[in-house]
């Protein structure tokens, strides 16, 4: 091979991207001489652009709200104000996955006006792909009891004589490193206190967790849990989120429960 020829290049370059980039969205002006046009001219034609990508997001989602829909379920009248604000935020979501998941919360709030508030609706505008993807596997590894979602990442235990003993749960190895928690308390899914749970031996904790449910009791005094919670407009947008059991991490809660709680499953 002729170490003196250029390496022949695959994919698009930075150049080419940023070309088509303009072009998509009416940005060619400043690519080329004035020739090409006035730029008002230039301007009306992005901003047409612009209406019409978010016609095509919000009647994408609608699609998807009615294909997933069932026919047999009775629904109430939807708030007309909620869905105003429903659409002005959803008509800027352009990714597959996003637009499934407005297309649930329409499908929800249709069922059970309510259930989603102004607020979470503008905290799950603002998420990015990956701050999502986080947000669902803490969701997944989460306890839920009754209303409320406890992200445990931990067991306590204050001694008779003083002092203490803590265990950690691997959270890291699931996905879920401080930085990604840091990351959900930022965006407001994750309160940033850890808090502690009540004595487990006298407060038993029934619990669901990937779709399974379970009983957490203390087998001895002074054993508590130690969590994170999710914020309210966390609880909210946790119910979007289709959970499944996580064998690999139902046993590693399994062993943080060794010799000092009793774990059993439903």
């Amino acid at each position: 091979m002729d170490k003196t020829q250029p390496l022949e290049r695959l994919g698009y370059s930075p150049q080419d991207r940023l070309r088509q980039l303009a072009q998509q969205q009416g940005l060619e002006g400043s690519l080329y001489s004035e020739e090409k046009g006035d730029a008002l001219d230039r301007a009306r034609r992005r901003a047409a652009i612009g209406v019409t990508r978010r016609q095509k997001n919000l009647e994408a989602i609608l699609r998807r709200a009615l294909l997933q829909s069932d026919n047999s379920t009775a629904v109430d009248e939807l708030d007309g104000d909620w869905f105003y604000h429903f659409s002005r935020l959803s008509e800027n979501i352009g990714n597959n996955r996003m637009q499934g998941l407005w297309a649930n919360i329409l499908l929800k709030e249709l069922e059970q006006p309510g259930s989603f508030s102004r607020r979470a609706l503008e905290t799950l505008e603002k998420l990015s792909v990956k701050e999502t993807m986080l947000f669902a596997k803490a969701v997944n590894m989460a306890m839920q009891v009754g209303s409320e979602y406890r992200l445990v990442i931990g067991l306590y235990r204050r001694h008779t004589l003083g002092g203490s003993q803590t265990r950690l749960l691997p959270l890291g190895q699931f996905g879920l490193p401080y930085s990604a928690l840091a990351s959900l308390m930022e965006v407001g899914l994750l309160q940033s206190s850890e808090l502690v749970s009540a004595d487990l031996r006298q407060h038993p904790v029934h619990f669901s967790m990937g779709g399974h449910r379970g009983l957490l009791a203390g087998t001895r005094r002074r054993v508590h849990l130690t969590y994170y919670r999710f914020s309210a407009i966390g609880d909210e947008l946790a119910r979007l989120v289709a959970t499944e059991p996580d064998n690999k991490f139902e046993t590693e809660l399994t062993k943080l429960a060794e010799g000092e709680l009793s774990l059993s499953w439903q």
